[in-house]
């Protein structure tokens, strides 16, 4: 007898296995970091303790971590709103940073503004600023099927190589010594916080977003001719829908709500264009949209829970723990989330089989 291995997919896992399995996931994580720590002569339970302590078992550690939490969320929903038509966006730390150089452009030049309308104008101009930037790259993906992955992945460069030319040259603040930002912005161009928090509205902007996105796509009829494109697109052809115009509004879309991450970091956090004022958010909303399979309304708990890694590891350092460790146990306890992904997605089928001598040697049928 042989043994044959295979991986079958499941058709729906039951529900106390879908709650079963990331909390396992988690478990196995962390005492594989405990374990990296241990080796590395560290206290895993004091390590573990000043983790939680710093992302989510204190007041400024929660805030702390629904701060960063928000960009994550919008770039994760950028992502996973392009899968809907089948593309991928990989463009959304370029499209954050256009969003944030168009809102700090409206920021410096439209003064006479009022407050709160100057406000508004900064958040609507980032959306429309990540918008364009993911048109330029979804139009020849339309057009002639020139690789998204590809133009979106290299914009990024190209908008962070603008950036610098702005902060270092016209934008550049004349006092600014040894690191290069923008003139600062007026008063008025800064989100305010969330009546008894630390934590300000663009938390609240960037949910109200997810819902929207979540509502477009999935509860109404254009969402669902958009769904049908990107999951059959033959079935899309027959029906008469416009493929490709379907690819250039999705993805505007996707590069406006990652836009909109940029316009919320720039009037909630840095309040001035720096260099820094995204710490690889557009890449990290790629592993998001994947840790939330594409499920735009999950992707708000992936965000969250990443967020709860990064500040955590923060927190780690300041008990010895150097970085590069932080960083592996950060890692470590993503891959055992998406290798229990995986566990939820297929299963192991084990099964024996005959082999050529067994099949000889068995008795035929008369």
């Amino acid at each position: 007898m042989g043994i044959a291995v295979r991986l079958e997919r499941r058709i729906a896992a039951p529900l106390a296995t879908r709650i079963a399995v990331p909390v396992v996931a988690v478990a196995c994580g962390l005492l594989a970091g405990g374990i990296v720590m241990a080796l590395g002569g560290h206290d895993p339970i004091q390590a573990y303790f000043a983790m939680w302590q710093g992302s989510l078992g204190s007041t400024e550690g929660l805030q702390s971590t629904l701060i960063k939490a928000t960009p994550l969320v919008l770039t994760g929903l950028a992502v996973a709103t392009a899968l809907r038509v089948g593309l991928w966006n990989i463009g959304g730390e370029g499209q954050l940073i256009m969003g944030a150089i168009a809102a700090t452009g409206v920021g410096l030049y439209a003064t006479g503004l009022p407050g709160a309308l100057l406000l508004i104008a900064m958040i609507l101009a980032g959306a429309a600023g990540g918008a364009v930037w993911a048109a330029i790259a979804a139009i020849p993906r339309a057009l002639i099927g020139l690789n998204e992955i590809i133009v979106t992945l290299f914009m990024n460069y190209i908008a962070i190589l603008f950036m610098d030319h702005l902060i270092y040259g016209p934008w550049g603040d004349p006092k600014a010594f040894g690191f290069a930002y923008s003139r600062a912005l007026p008063a008025a161009a800064t989100l305010p916080l969330i009546p008894g928090t630390g934590v300000h509205v663009g938390l609240l902007l960037a949910i109200l977003a997810a819902l929207a996105t979540w509502w477009l796509i999935e509860r109404t009829p254009w969402g669902f001719s958009v769904r049908v494109s990107g999951g059959n697109p033959r079935t899309a052809e027959y029906l008469g829908l416009k493929i490709a115009r379907r690819m250039v509004v999705v993805l505007a879309i996707s590069g406006a709500i990652a836009g909109l991450a940029g316009a919320i970091e720039l009037t909630g956090v840095t309040n001035r264009l720096q260099e820094g004022i995204s710490v690889n958010y557009g890449y990290t909303g790629v592993l998001i949209a994947f840790l939330a399979r594409g499920r735009l309304l999950a992707v708000v708990l992936a965000a969250f829970l990443f967020a709860t890694l990064v500040v955590g590891s923060y927190a780690l350092q300041t008990t010895g723990v150097a970085q590069p460790i932080a960083t592996i146990i950060q890692a470590l306890i993503i891959v055992f989330l998406l290798a229990g992904d995986a566990a939820l997605a297929f299963r192991l089928r084990i099964t024996r089989t005959t082999t050529l001598a067994e099949a000889a040697a068995a008795p035929s049928l008369p």
